[in-house]
């Protein structure tokens, strides 16, 4: 069977406590008379897709499902399809398989979508006149105990065969999107999911974590667990119908919307009943980023947002689901596009800010890198994820970031590790990306050299690293 990609949390996840129970109860089958029909008519409305992840040392397979949105021969993948801090360059030789296929169509990967998170690809030629796009087939709205049925695809070795899943609609929850949670796995994670009579419900999801007690000789183990081949849960035909249009125009450099708060959590409902605010959503906000819109807009640390341009937050169940709501709200804009938020600071203050969005600073996916075949390890440059979770904000640190660091090499050998800071270069302190790697370079092409040093951060602790080049 296929596996998939491990992928940040997703909203799919946030659900999962909700569900635990249910995911015991029976189901009852789709009437199979009309299934077997309407499984290979189906059939034709989705696909997997092979592509290789190119390392400095290797070229790894993935095989995933999705599903064709136009005649193009486009086809749309889950967030978990491919790893939010991977290169777009090192993805490689995309290909597009229809069910029981052997030979492939050549693709070309498009990027992802930052508000939704899906990927999109496309076919270097339009598909067969057999396909059928997902968005040409009639939608319904699952109600709960409704039967249900999705298409699961095998591996690459069984030529990509179909088979059939089926479950009950067990919960419909927003989270904050709507998804429909089943009984049971009901599809691949990325395949379709239809009600009885054929009509399209929605795009099955990542797989869920379910908690479960292992018993091992007498003695207990809390432990998750997932089936990464099938998916119990998917986003409503109406929640993912919509946002099909926002295929990326490049595949880097994006103009992704940015505000600048660290850390938004729930105000947790003791803590909103001592501030009289009980009765609505509220977001914590941990810090904010110095120079950042949010800064600039006078927003503060520990501030409480309360509303969106007049509109109070929506309550979800569970209430960490504001956050994602909220991050949602920002990714549906524009870098320029204001935003009005309503403030809780303190105790008793409101006040309104006017906030003109940013243009997001350098994902990790896009940091420059550098390999250094005969050094043995490659540098990337410090983005603002790291500051963020090295709390380098304030520091004022620099350096770059030892992003690989191949086994059995001079590098391995000194004890270099991947995600070290990287402070000086024989006694130079490194200022900038451009500064490393000319200097590196030098050592690199150097064949007279015989040892570098180095001086770096391993968290909290600071090191000299002799590297032996012969």
């Amino acid at each position: 069977m296929m596996s998939s990609t491990p992928t940040r949390p997703t909203v799919f996840r946030l659900a999962a406590l909700l569900i635990g129970a249910v995911l015991l109860a029976g189901s009852h089958a789709v009437a199979k008379e009309a299934l077997a029909d309407l499984f290979e008519a189906r059939v034709r409305s989705v696909v997997a897709v092979e592509f290789f992840v190119e390392t400095e040392i290797d070229r790894r397979p993935s095989v995933v499902v999705g599903v064709p949105i136009d005649r193009e021969g486009t086809v749309v993948l889950l967030d978990s399809s491919v790893p939010g801090w991977l290169p777009p360059a090192q993805l490689k030789d995309f290909k597009i398989y229809l069910p029981r296929s052997v030979d492939g169509v050549p693709a070309e990967y498009l990027g992802q979508d930052q508000l939704t998170g899906w990927h999109f690809i496309r076919a270097s030629a339009p598909f067969p006149g057999e396909v059928v796009p997902i968005t040409e087939y009639e939608t319904a709205r699952p109600r709960i105990g409704d039967p249900v049925w999705g298409i699961a695809v095998m591996g690459k070795d069984f030529d990509f065969q179909p088979y059939l899943m089926e479950a009950n609609v067990a919960l419909l929850q927003k989270v904050p999107q709507e998804v429909g949670f089943c009984v049971r796995e009901v599809a691949s994670p990325g395949g379709p999911v239809f009600s009885a009579d054929g009509a399209f419900l929605g795009w099955a999801g990542n797989p869920i974590w379910q908690e479960r007690d292992i018993y091992l000789e007498g003695v207990r183990y809390n432990a998750s667990i997932r089936n990464p081949n099938g998916s119990g849960s998917f986003l409503l035909a109406h929640e993912f119908l919509p946002w099909l249009k926002r295929i990326p125009e490049s595949v880097t450099g994006q103009a992704v919307p940015w505000l600048g708060i660290i850390g938004m959590q729930p105000v947790e409902r003791e803590a909103a009943k001592f501030l009289k605010i009980e009765n609505v959503s509220a977001i914590l906000v941990s810090d904010i980023i110095e120079g950042s819109p949010a800064a600039e807009a006078g927003m503060q640390k520990r501030d409480i947002i309360l509303t969106i341009d007049g509109e109070p937050l929506p309550r979800f169940s569970p209430q960490r689901v504001v956050s994602s709501y909220f991050e949602r709200e920002i990714l549906r804009r524009k870098p320029g596009d204001r935003m009005r938020l309503g403030i809780l600071r303190g105790t008793d203050e409101r006040l309104e800010v006017e906030v003109t969005l940013g243009q997001q600073p350098t994902p990790l996916k896009e940091a420059r890198r550098t390999w250094f075949e005969r050094l043995g390890f490659t540098v990337r440059e410090i983005v603002l994820y790291d500051k963020i979770q090295r709390q380098l904000l304030e520091s004022g640190e620099t350096g770059v970031i030892a992003n690989f660091v191949k086994p059995n090499t001079p590098a391995n050998t000194a004890g270099l590790m991947a995600g070290d800071l990287i402070r000086e270069i024989d006694g130079v302190e490194i200022t900038d990306y451009d500064q490393a790697v000319e200097i590196l370079r030098g050592i690199e092409e150097d064949p007279t050299r015989n040892e570098f040093v180095l001086l770096i951060s391993r968290g909290t602790e600071t090191s000299v690293i002799r590297v032996r080049l012969q």
